[in-house]
């Protein structure tokens, strides 16, 4: 079974991770977390190349993103009180970050990345501030634009604990 995908559609995706991206670019060279780019940039394959997808939907994307990181922040946390091998860490803080994102329903690939990006650039607690949320907003506005040029873009369902459900 081959699936097409429409020229309109290929140039829209290619045109909207260029946007996003130059965007997180201009907003990445303001901070001190070049390692934050290549989690964005996984991030705009799904959110442009699937965008009908579950992980493409606001709810994985966002989630995915913001409780990866929390995760990350946590064990980097532990690793710093404790010690050991921070591999280690950062391998058990991906799982942990699986984990958190199964439970809560908002698998986002890209976001398995996180935990290791907070390691690698030793982040604290205001990585969520900058480049977190100004990154996530970047894209979320692109792919808001390029993936409600045909139809609606984000079908939930979003989480049961914010008492939100879908009009049926």
């Amino acid at each position: 079974m081959t699936i097409r995908t429409s020229w309109q559609r290929l140039l829209a995706g290619f045109l909207g991770t260029v946007a996003a991206l130059v965007g997180c670019v201009v907003l990445l060279h303001m901070t001190d977390h070049p390692w934050w780019l290549p989690s964005l940039g996984g991030s705009c394959v799904i959110l442009f190349g699937m965008p009908r997808g579950p992980m493409a939907q606001p709810r994985s994307f966002l989630g995915g993103h913001v409780l990866s990181t929390l995760v990350g922040l946590g064990f980097h946390a532990a690793h710093q009180a404790l010690g050991g091998p921070m591999e280690l860490w950062a391998a058990v803080a991906v799982g942990a970050a699986l984990a958190v994102m199964q439970a809560t329903r908002t698998i986002h690939s890209p976001a398995g990345a996180n935990p290791i990006v907070v390691f690698a650039e030793q982040a604290q607690v205001g990585f969520l501030a900058t480049p977190l949320l100004p990154g996530l907003c970047v894209l979320f506005l692109a792919a808001f634009l390029v993936n409600n040029l045909r139809r609606p873009w984000g079908a939930g369902p979003w989480p049961r604990f914010l008492g939100l459900r879908r009009a049926g």
